[in-house]
């Protein structure tokens, strides 16, 4: 036991200071294994152009010039008295490099506080030029690109002294240097567009998943794209798996994911891992495609696997989950396990909306919570499985579980237009699910579940904001999963209420949280109104049905940190109850 104990805290240390384990894979930026030397590296931001000839990868000549003595004019752009870049190549301190040694390039781009640096590649020898830049990246020295609809780019778009109009695909960047950049409706860049010494107009119905920025004023805020699902360049990752609850206790696995930055090879995740308490072997197989690309991508996919389920997922994440179990001997979900498949089709469309149609097809089995499991600080056990439902409806519904089947259609509608997806400050999150599972069908349920759930966040001022939400579930059916059901009160629902108090078929609830940040600091006190009604007794809410409201006061610590003390309001018998979340958006 003292060495089991020993080994879990060895792994909550790892898990703390690296940011990956246990939680979504984290996609790196491709690094090309060609033989592509650098020759010229160009890193321009508001104030300052600096220079980096290379030659064998070693810096032969670096100088930085304020921008006003870079100048445009006859075709070339002269930058303070030793470096001149024309159509016929570059030169630089004494050094010409012609346009025809320069093969690839490289761009990175950032939010407009820094430098967008341009790296010019040479050329490997092995590799015929022809063949090499082929729709690859596209350069222009002094003349206009234009990338009409049918076409596609595979890499980056750079114009020097020259403008871009793009109507296609892009994957990589756009960039122009001492030129305009044109978007028109039907493009989809995947990078960020940047006019140095020039303007961007962009038209309100292109896709694009970058930064925008200009010198001349265009801007808009980078989002968040690691979970973008087009937004990746071509890349191999290897993940670790580590989890801890009640159910399975420890699990560790690893797993290797592809996703192709073209769209044109499949994307793939193989992970699989082993849980101690239970004793299971978890695996999961995926494999996406897409097979339309554009303002209209539409992919299809699916995958195999026997997973340690929870419909909680939609309160609390699972990297969230450990931290309570491993520390307080918490565990806020509720499990089940599942095996089977699932196939879908998935479509992007108005920018930041996606449908996805599945089919599932998973057998379902009933595991017991393993109450005696370790905890840092804990003293208590962890509470059961389905703790919150009586023990007589509990022995009754545990059938649900026993090798039962469900087969359903699934829909999912969302729409997110929030400016950052971990720390939105403005914008609209939203989500409709909608799952059938006809009698008639193979499965041994029959149910319809639908829920539509609607955020918005929205600044009052730079310190004041305020955050909403509404919420609404139905169940209907002869043959409803318990968890399947909807339940009510505490964490992220009903602050202020038992955990998981209420049960029932039909359920609606609003929430609005009102923050104030303190002035340089990252402190924000809070004031947060849950409220809500279920129907627990009968299947359909209705107008006398009791009103259930909580008021909660706390503070939000750097967007990771949200402490909160909350009351219910509809009696005075019950105890205050404290919440602490780590996740970096909790609303």
């Amino acid at each position: 036991m003292r060495f089991a104990g020993l080994l879990i805290s060895l792994t909550l240390t790892l898990l703390l200071s690296v940011p990956a384990l246990g939680a979504d894979p984290v996609y790196k930026k491709y690094e090309s294994k060609k033989k592509d030397k650098p020759l010229l590296e160009l890193a321009v931001d508001r104030e300052t152009w600096t220079v980096v000839l290379y030659e064998r990868d070693e810096v032969q000549f670096r100088a930085e010039y304020a921008a006003d003595l870079v100048e445009h004019k006859d075709r070339s752009i002269v930058i303070g008295e030793a470096i001149r870049l024309d159509n016929s190549g570059f030169e630089i301190s004494g050094r010409f490099i012609p346009v025809e040694d320069i093969g690839t390039l490289q761009v990175d781009a950032n939010d407009g506080r820094g430098a967008t640096i341009i790296t010019f590649m040479s050329i490997d020898p092995n590799r015929k030029k022809q063949s090499f830049r082929k729709n690859r990246d596209l350069i222009s020295y002094w003349e206009t690109i234009v990338v009409d609809e049918d076409k596609f780019v595979r890499g980056s778009v750079v114009a020097l002294s020259g403008e871009v109009e793009i109507n296609g695909e892009v994957n990589g960047d756009v960039v122009a240097v001492f030129g305009d950049i044109r978007v028109g409706g039907d493009a989809v860049i995947r990078g960020d567009i940047i006019a140095i010494n020039g303007s961007i107009k962009l038209d309100p119905e292109s896709s694009v998943y970058g930064l925008v920025s200009s010198s001349k004023g265009d801007h808009s805020s980078r989002r968040n794209r690691a979970r973008r699902w087009k937004k990746f360049e071509n890349n191999t990752d290897w993940i670790g798996i580590c989890s801890y609850d009640r159910v399975d206790g420890m699990t560790l696995g690893g797993g290797v994911t592809y996703t192709d930055g073209d769209s044109i090879l499949p994307s793939f995740e193989a992970t699989g891992a082993y849980a101690f308490a239970s004793e299971r072997w978890r695996y999961n197989l995926g494999l996406t495609q897409t097979i339309i690309r554009g303002p209209v991508p539409v992919q299809i996919g699916g995958k195999v696997f026997r997973a340690l389920k929870s419909d909680d997922d939609r309160i609390i994440g699972d990297g969230e989950n450990m931290i309570f179990a491993l520390l307080v001997n918490e565990d806020w979900k509720d499990f089940y396990e599942a095996e089977g498949a699932y196939g879908f089709v998935r479509v992007g469309f108005l920018k930041w909306n996606r449908l996805e149609i599945g089919y599932l097809s998973e057998t379902q089995n009933w595991l017991k919570a393993n109450t005696k499991l370790w905890s840092l600080f804990g003293k208590k056990d962890f509470r059961s499985n389905f703790s919150s439902v009586p023990y007589d409806s509990l022995q009754a519904r545990i059938s649900d579980f026993d090798d039962a089947r469900v087969t359903s259609l699934t829909l999912k509608l969302s729409i997110d237009s929030r400016d950052d997806e971990k720390h939105p400050q403005k914008g609209w999150y939203g989500f409709a699910a909608y799952e059938g599972s006809p009698g008639d069908w193979t499965g041994d349920f029959d149910f319809e579940r639908t829920e539509i759930k609607l955020k918005r966040y929205q600044p009052l001022s730079r310190y004041l904001s305020v955050n909403l939400l509404a919420a609404y579930g139905r169940l209907s059916g002869s043959h409803i999963p318990l968890n399947r059901r909807f339940f009510l009160g505490g964490l992220g629902t009903l602050h202020g209420y038992r955990h998981k108090e209420f049960m029932g078929n039909e359920y609606i609830i609003i929430s609005g949280e009102y923050r104030f940040r303190i002035p340089h600091s990252k402190i924000s006190p809070l004031v947060q109104y849950d409220g809500g009604k279920i129907a627990i007794k009968d299947n359909r809410l209705a107008s006398g049905q009791k009103w259930y409201g909580a008021l909660s006061v706390g503070v939000d610590i750097s967007q990771n940190l949200k402490i909160m003390i909350s009351k219910r309001l509809d009696r005075d018998d019950e105890d205050t109850r404290f919440y602490a979340r780590f996740s970096a958006n909790p609303f």
